[in-house]
């Protein structure tokens, strides 16, 4: 029997698209063939490992540099705002998975591209949406509250907390209504109410029952209890990490540098863009400086530079995290679930530096769990406190024996194989 096709969409920056890559490398060792729909920049990536591409509208990396990217991760557009480059972008890539999605059994898909659930009810495919942070419903804590999870809650509390989350799907259906129930039109679905899909009386049977896979730690954030009553299974599989094509191999130059005194402390900021780059890069050797370390910039999608900044900084454009951090004393980032993962897994402790979204709620959760000092948000950034704050991290061995306990516990989880068993067991389940 053939092998069947599986649609794996990946919209988003680089911690969006990796754990997908890792999804697919799992579902193709399980027989299945992958197809991920992702934006162009990761083309190359998904080729590479092996997987069939498809084009996604959509740049992160150019909206985060933009001056509208700017004012988003200034939380200046406000929940009920439609932000104009997504929305502009909606309408080609429903299209793009609508098309991408033919020919194939099932859908996977992450929590900024839950609009495929229309795709899959014109097409009749059961769906399956991931997320590297806790969206189901629940009375434990709001959404983005995760942070610092209170021991109990009452009634009250509960029935607010899930509140939060159903007022989240009501404000995201009000910014895509009209664009969503026009595609529908098109693909002969009927139109949707102001309440959108999530409280449609009948919903196909198809959609009854999704499976939301969280794919990260139990170690790091336990399953609420009440995820057991949900109406869709709800998992906690452990992180999802790729496994390498081959082994990274560094430059001389970066071999000297780091051969050449003490671990040094990781820095970056991921795909974040920062409004005034100069300044940064002067507050972050500052920093370094004030705090009598040596530091590796990791630039990421905020800047370009390369080579040594000082005797003291080096500076790369991008870097394998699975490969650098096990070599650092310490990760300065901000937030990004991806970042978060990649530097428990490498059992050192970390300074959050949260931009926005679900970042301050990272940072708190790892200030919780004791391996990293409070979080510091971009806007109260100055050398000096980011100084203190990595001196606290190099200096309580307390956060680097966390930071190892709860690496040997991941490495137990297999994630990607507990997401991958899921999946087929639900797309089986289907019809198939």
């Amino acid at each position: 029997m053939a092998a069947e096709k599986i649609l794996l969409v990946a919209l988003g920056s680089t911690g969006d698209v990796m754990p997908m890559c890792a999804l697919a490398q799992g579902l193709k060792q399980a027989g299945y063939r992958p197809r991920l729909i992702t934006h162009v920049e990761f083309q190359a990536l998904v080729e590479a490992y092996g997987f069939e591409f498809a084009p996604l509208a959509g740049d992160y990396r150019h909206f985060f540099n933009s001056e509208e990217g700017h004012r988003f991760v200034r939380g200046e557009f406000l929940p009920w705002m439609p932000v104009p480059t997504f929305q502009a972008n909606l309408p080609t890539q429903l299209e793009q998975v609508l098309a991408a999605a033919r020919g194939t059994e099932a859908i996977i898909t992450g929590p900024l591209s839950l609009w495929v659930y229309h795709i899959a009810e014109r097409l009749n495919l059961p769906m399956v949406v991931t997320s590297a942070l806790p969206i189901a419903e629940t009375g434990h804590f709001p959404f983005l509250g995760f942070g610092d999870i209170p021991s109990s809650v009452n009634g009250v509390q509960s029935a607010l907390n899930r509140a939060s989350y159903r007022a989240v799907s009501l404000l995201g259906w009000a910014k895509e209504r009209d664009i969503i129930n026009q595609f529908r039109a098109a693909v002969q679905l009927p139109e949707l109410s102001l309440l959108g899909p999530r409280f449609r009386l009948a919903q196909p049977k198809i959609l009854q029952h999704i499976p939301i896979l969280h794919l990260y730690s139990e170690a790091v954030l336990p399953a609420p209890p009440d995820w057991a009553e949900s109406t869709h299974p709800t998992y906690v599989t452990g992180y999802c990490f790729v496994t390498p094509l081959s082994p990274y191999q560094p430059t001389a130059e970066l071999e000297a540098f780091l051969a050449a005194g003490e671990p040094p402390v990781a820095i970056g900021f991921g795909s974040m863009a920062v409004d005034d780059r100069p300044q940064m890069t002067q507050l972050l050797r500052s920093a370094v400086q004030l705090a009598q370390v040596r530091a590796l910039w990791i630039a990421g999608w905020g800047g370009s530079q390369r080579g040594y900044l000082s005797e003291q900084v080096y500076a790369v454009e991008s870097i394998p995290h699975d490969w650098i951090l096990p070599r650092c004393s310490a990760v300065v980032h901000h937030g990004g679930s991806g970042t978060v993962a990649a530097g428990l897994r490498a059992g050192i402790p970390a300074v959050v530096v949260p931009f926005f979204g679900d970042q301050p709620a990272w940072g708190k959760r790892l200030n919780h769990l004791g391996v990293s000092p409070p979080p510091i948000p971009v806007q109260q950034l100055s050398a000096q406190t980011l100084a203190v704050a990595i001196r606290q991290a190099l200096d309580t061995p307390a956060m680097t024996q966390q930071a190892s306990h709860i690496a040997a516990a991941m490495r137990a989880e297999q994630g990607v194989k507990r997401a991958v068993e899921i999946i087929d067991g639900f797309v089986s389940s289907a019809g198939w």
